[in-house]
């Protein structure tokens, strides 16, 4: 009979759930599966995975009933060595809330998978304190060790923090969304944030300091958990956002020549070392990085907020060059024109992002130009001589 402990087993296990074995611990997971049935079962039962459909049935029925059928389906009766139990009843103490989470974002999920299919995406990367890298899978549904405290849950196209470990502070993790892709994560705190493409995040694995800090390059959408006693600091470019309970959007890319803050609930502050400026929900304000001042001023069209997330595309007097930048970012390609003129035709309108094609048909109505796409690259034309 092999001697291996409780805690070696899980770790075997654990690793193999990511997809982290090497070729020797691959060989002695299997020959301890081997040894009994009652190792083999226990291993299949952990490793199963519920699939979205069935987690959505679960939690239209009341909670508990809910959480009693996922943790049986799971989990079944006590395996025949109830020493390596309490172990895996620890792991399933936070599996409702990663499920709530689940059906939460699941909408926004299957709207993403339209959009993307027009496209080939990269997928996102989860980079570790320690240097370690994961490639995010929207389509899968796996478990994240992120240290011996922290797990962060991947399932419904995102990425979910167990809201209850406990770790230090000065330990950060980094998601880097690449163009042409977007991502979601629930932060350690229960802070809702939606990545736009080729966009990074940079925060925590636990917020235990008198402050929620979080360091953002590019486009996010942010459903922040309330916390009286710790504010919720964005850091982007030379601004500090910060909230208390709030929903609101920042769209800061590093070659772009400003930062937008947009609110829709409650409160922001806006910040720079010299100039504050205060929002109410419908307001929004654009930091000008050349000349540090800020424009404020009412939204127009409150859908702008978040309309990215909704596959929409909002354009007020765009140049094609600004309309062009965009696109690169949404699907990962680059646009080239015939000529300089061209980047500098204005577009105001409204457009479904059912795909690239789409789009450029959109605009095309409105100015006679053409469009070619070649691999990667999208050649814009005009028809006029």
């Amino acid at each position: 009979m092999l001697e291996y402990d409780n805690k070696y087993i899980r770790r075997l296990i654990q690793l193999d759930l990511v997809g982290g074995l090497s070729p020797e611990e691959k060989g002695k997971l299997e020959d301890w599966i081997n040894e009994s049935e009652a190792h083999r079962l226990l291993f299949c039962k952990i490793k199963k995975q519920l699939s979205i459909n069935e987690i959505r049935n679960y939690l239209q029925t009341d909670v508990e009933d809910a959480w009693k059928k996922v943790r049986e389906k799971t989990f079944g009766a006590p395996p025949v060595r109830p020493r390596i139990r309490p172990k895996w009843l620890k792991y399933a103490a936070v599996v409702l809330p990663v499920l709530l989470s689940i059906t939460l974002w699941y909408t926004w999920k299957e709207e993403m998978k339209n959009k993307q299919a027009t496209v080939a995406r990269l997928n996102p990367v989860l980079t570790l304190d320690n240097g370690e890298k994961y490639q995010l899978d929207p389509e899968e549904q796996t478990e994240i060790y992120v240290n011996e405290e922290v797990k962060a849950y991947q399932a419904g196209g995102g990425l979910i923090y167990d809201t209850t470990a406990r770790q230090e502070e000065n330990k950060y993790n980094r998601i880097e969304v690449p163009r042409g892709s977007e991502y979601w994560i629930v932060l350690p705190d229960g802070t809702r944030v939606w990545l736009n493409a080729a966009t990074e995040l940079k925060y925590p694995v636990a917020f235990h300091a008198k402050e929620r800090r979080v360091y953002l390059k590019g486009e996010a959408y942010f459903e922040v958990a309330k916390n009286k006693d710790k504010r919720f600091i964005v850091c982007c470019n030379d601004l500090e956002i910060e909230a208390l309970g709030t929903t609101f959007d920042v769209k800061g890319y590093c070659d772009d020549h400003s930062v937008t803050t947009l609110l829709a609930e409650g409160s922001v502050k806006v910040s720079n070392k010299t100039d504050v400026t205060l929002l109410k929900p419908g307001e929004k304000v654009e930091y000008h990085k050349n000349k540090q001042t800020f424009t404020k001023s009412p939204i127009s069209d409150m859908r702008e907020i978040d309309f990215w997330r909704n596959n929409m595309l909002i354009f007020n007097s765009s140049s094609l060059a600004e309309i062009a930048t965009t696109l690169e970012r949404m699907y990962g390609v680059k646009v080239v024109f015939d000529s300089e003129k061209l980047k500098n035709v204005l577009f105001s309108g409204t457009i479904r992002n059912s795909s690239l094609h789409n789009v450029f048909y959109i605009i095309s109505l409105t100015y006679p130009l053409t469009y070619e796409l070649e691999g990667d690259t999208v050649r814009i034309g005009s028809s006029i001589n």
